[in-house]
């Protein structure tokens, strides 16, 4: 029996892992934004007009509408500073890049996967 990975499965299991840490560290958050509710003025990321995109993943709502970016660029993935998940993403982009650098490790992370940390 063969067993091949596509690049679906890839993407389904990296959403799934962007959900299991969003709802640990926002469900609050979500839980509001599903009934299309306000966030508390005391939340630390009601400023980033914060959405739930169609796969249920929290997002930031884009500064560049107009900009000719990628949907991922317009709209990053919220992501917690002090979590491990977060922080093996950015070990693996840093990584992959070779090692370039703070600034261009998240540049790539921005460009290519569309994720933003933010403050706990």
């Amino acid at each position: 029996m063969n067993f091949y990975i596509t690049a679906d499965d890839i993407q389904n299991a990296e959403y799934f892992w962007l959900k299991c840490v969003q709802s640990e560290f926002y469900s609050a958050k979500i839980l509001a934004l599903k009934p299309n509710e306000q966030l508390r003025s005391s939340s630390e990321i009601k400023s980033l007009v914060p959405y739930l995109d169609e796969n249920n993943l929290l997002r930031l709502t884009g500064w560049f509408l107009e900009a000719d970016l990628c949907f991922g660029e317009k709209h990053p993935v919220i992501l917690p500073r002090r979590c491990k998940f977060t922080e093996l993403l950015v070990i693996r982009e840093h990584e992959r890049i070779g090692h370039c650098g703070v600034s261009a490790t998240l540049n790539q992370l921005r460009k290519n996967i569309g994720y933003l940390r933010v403050v706990n």
